[in-house]
């Protein structure tokens, strides 16, 4: 959602906001200097400005800083993700999580959930990506819950592989839990995606990667996907995951109401070239925005972040600024039932842009008692 910034909200003697700020008209920002939107929603985010959400050693103090650094790049609400690994490894991930959501008035704002990337994928190569094959198995209720309970009950998003034996049998009990299912590191036949629609799956992870580069023509996960209605679609929007030709035609297969604008991040975004780490997996991060395995130029997450690929969509295919942010704000609060809990006119959330000649750029960042200039 775009605001009117000619119609600024109350503010109280202390520069809180008061009122609820006033929807812009529709095209109002074309010509403008600077816009106004309401805060954006990462569904993907594995770690940020140096920080691993994938390591057990986590503190409060290195969790809170990178929300801190993601907050100024506009985003107000993300999912930290946990991927693949044995069950101790990733039931202490959350149960750092957690501490560090606890003891962090920020964390408590912006983190309203985790998403669960693993261990119910597909550990065939390619398929798999920068997952460890050896914790891959089959899904198991049980497995799940332990997990759901050192994440103090906030699994909201969970990516699995329909093919994967129990998956198809759980999806209806994830979905009565209110946990919105995603596939992605899949390889499933046509009937088995159908089934899965049919189950209560609404969303396709970081649809065109996590997939091998060698597919049937036809009846592939692609394709399948791209087709099936009943799926959302999030893209990561960095011009390394997808190249911007082969997006714009993921895009148009979407379509708009379906398409969801997410970075899959990692320690390495918002950061310098160098090391770092995704789990037990070492990564670097190059001089451009994308990581890679050592010496490969395999990906492994991404270095991106969410304003950058709401700067890119609009760049690239001329994407109207209040539709890009719809792609990066409300589609995906709504997808995992955040809508009702988190008020996308909430006049405490807002996020100002300057329009600049390579793409909008984020200045200014206010949620709650938080404000921030963005120099």
């Amino acid at each position: 959602m775009l605001f009117d910034s000619s119609k600024p909200p109350v503010t109280d003697s202390e520069g809180l906001l008061q009122s609820r700020p006033i929807e812009a008209e529709p095209k109002s920002w074309q010509g403008a200097s600077r816009v106004v939107s309401s805060g954006l929603c990462d569904l993907q985010v594995n770690g940020f400005a140096g920080v691993d959400y994938n390591d057990p050693s986590l503190t409060p103090e290195a969790f809170e800083q990178s929300l801190f650094s993601m907050l100024r790049t506009g985003v107000t609400t993300c999912l930290p993700t946990v991927i693949t690994g044995s069950e101790d490894w990733q039931t202490q991930c959350f149960l750092a999580l957690e501490a560090g959501r606890n003891a962090s008035n920020l964390a408590q704002v912006m983190v309203l959930g985790y998403h669960l990337e693993g261990p119910f994928l597909n550990p065939e190569e390619g398929f798999r990506g920068c997952h460890p094959a050896q914790w891959m198995g089959s899904a198991n209720w049980d497995h799940f819950e332990r997990l759901q309970e050192a994440a103090g009950g906030r699994i909201r998003l969970i990516t699995v592989a329909p093919e994967i034996k129990g998956v198809l049998e759980l999806i209806p009990k994830w979905v009565e839990q209110g946990i919105t299912v995603a596939l992605g590191h899949c390889n499933p036949s046509r009937d088995i995606l159908l089934r899965a629609a049919d189950a209560g799956a609404t969303l396709a992870t970081h649809l065109g990667n996590g997939i091998a580069q060698m597919l049937p023509k036809t009846d592939n996960p692609i394709l399948g996907q791209l087709a099936e209605d009943r799926f959302s679609a999030s893209f990561i929007a960095d011009g390394f995951h997808q190249q911007p030709h082969v997006l714009g035609v993921y895009l148009r297969a979407k379509q708009s109401s379906r398409t969801i604008l997410v970075t899959d991040g990692t320690a390495g975004s918002a950061s310098l070239p160098g090391s770092y780490s995704l789990g037990t997996t070492l990564i670097e991060r190059q001089t451009e925005s994308v990581v890679y395995l050592p010496g490969t130029r395999r990906l492994a997450g991404s270095a991106t972040t969410l304003s950058d690929c709401v700067a890119n969509v609009v760049n690239w295919f001329r994407t109207p600024f209040d539709e890009a942010i719809r792609w990066s704000s409300e589609h995906p609060r709504r997808l995992i039932g955040l809508a009702e809990k988190q008020n996308i006119g909430d006049p405490r959330v807002q996020i100002f842009w300057k329009v600049e000649t390579n793409g909008p750029v984020v200045s200014r960042v206010c949620l709650g008692n938080w404000d921030l200039e963005i120099v």
